[in-house]
C-alpha cells in the first residue's frame, strides 16, 4: 500500500513505522498535521518523508514533547541550575536513546531528520513552545469569529470569543512544560528564540484581527494607543487565565444582570477596551455603552 509522505496542515494522518530491528510497519496512531515548516529550523530535510509535514516527523516530535513533560515534571524542581540544560535534555531526550528506547524506532528515523543532537533539542523546544499552544486553530478563529459572533452586542462578542480562546489545542501538560521551560531556562537560545516567535505572532496575527473587530463595532483607538499595545494586553490577560485554569478549573467568574457568565478575561478585556477606544466621533464610551454596542 502506498502511503502519503507529506500532508496538508489540518489533515489527519496515520503514522505507520517499523519497529527497531525491522519487520512490517505498524500503526502507531494518528496525528493532525500542523504547518511546522517555520517552527523546525534545524531539521535536515525541508520536504518529503523526512520533512516537517511528514506524519512520522510530527509523531516523533509529539511523543518527544510528552516524554520531556513527564521527565521535567519529575526531574526539574524549582531552582534547578540553568547551566545544566543540555544535560537535562540529553538525559530526557537523548538523541538516539529516545528514538530507540522510548519510541522503539530505528535510529535512522532520527538521524535522517536531525543528524546533530543540538539541532534535535532546538526543534523539540521550538515545537513545545510554538505559538499555537495557547489556542485551538488561529485560522479558525480568524475566519469565523467576526462573521459568527459580531452579530451580537460587543459585550457578548467578547464573552464568546474569550471563552473559545481558552480552548487549548495541546495537552495541558505540554502547556505547563512550555511555561516551565521559559521560567527555568530563559537564557537558553532555543527557549529565547521560541519566545521571540511567540511575541511576533501576537503582533502579526492578532493586531490585525482586533483592528477588524473595532472597525466592525465603529470604534477606534484613542490618541496615544496602538493596536500592538492592545494585542499585548489582551494576550497577557488571556494567557494568564489559561495558566490559572490548569491549577483551578473553577476560576472566579462574573454573572451579569442577564445571568450570563463572564470569565475574568472577558470582563477585564471589556474594561481595557473602555479605556482604549472612542467612537467614530471621538467620544468616550461608558462600560455599559460598550457592553451593549451593536455592530455597524
Amino acid at each position: 500500500m502506498v502511503r502519503e509522505t507529506e500532508y496538508v496542515p489540518g489533515e489527519t494522518a496515520e503514522v505507520w513505522v517499523q519497529d527497531r530491528g525491522g519487520g512490517k510497519p505498524r500503526l502507531r496512531g494518528t496525528v493532525v498535521i500542523e504547518d511546522l515548516d517555520p517552527v523546525l529550523s534545524r531539521i535536515s530535510s525541508r520536504s518529503g518523508a523526512n520533512g516537517p509535514q511528514s506524519p512520522i516527523t510530527q509523531y516523533i516530535l509529539s511523543e518527544a514533547a510528552n516524554h520531556l513533560a513527564e521527565r521535567l515534571t519529575e526531574d526539574a524542581p524549582p531552582g534547578s541550575d540553568r547551566v545544566t540544560v543540555p544535560r537535562t535534555l540529553s538525559g530526557s531526550l537523548g538523541h538516539q536513546p529516545f528514538i530507540e528506547s522510548v519510541l522503539n524506532m530505528s535510529q535512522h528515523q532520527m538521524l535522517r531528520r536531525w543528524p546533530l543532537a543540538t539541532d534535535w533539542y532546538h526543534d523539540v523546544i521550538a515545537y513545545i513552545m510554538r505559538p499555537a499552544r495557547f489556542d485551538q486553530l488561529n485560522s479558525t478563529i480568524m475566519r469565523d469569529a467576526v462573521e459568527e459572533w459580531s452579530r451580537h452586542p460587543l459585550g457578548e462578542f467578547i464573552r464568546l470569543f474569550t471563552e473559545y480562546a481558552h480552548t487549548m489545542r495541546d495537552n495541558p501538560r505540554i502547556l505547563r512544560t512550555a511555561e516551565a521551560l521559559q521560567s527555568l531556562w530563559p537564557s537558553y537560545p532555543p527557549v529565547r528564540d521560541a519566545v521571540l516567535a511567540y511575541r511576533e505572532e501576537v503582533n502579526d496575527l492578532w493586531a490585525p484581527f482586533y483592528s477588524t473587530v473595532l472597525e466592525t463595532y465603529g470604534l477606534r483607538l484613542r490618541s496615544g494607543a496602538s493596536m500592538q499595545h492592545v494585542a499585548w494586553a489582551f494576550n497577557a490577560i488571556q494567557s494568564r487565565e489559561t495558566l490559572e485554569r490548569l491549577c483551578d478549573p473553577r476560576m472566579p467568574t462574573h454573572i451579569d444582570d442577564r445571568g450570563a457568565v463572564w470569565t475574568m478575561t472577558a470582563r477585564s478585556v471589556l474594561l481595557l477596551i473602555a479605556g482604549a477606544v472612542t467612537d467614530d466621533e471621538g467620544s468616550f464610551l461608558t462600560f455599559e455603552d460598550l457592553e451593549t454596542r451593536l455592530p455597524r
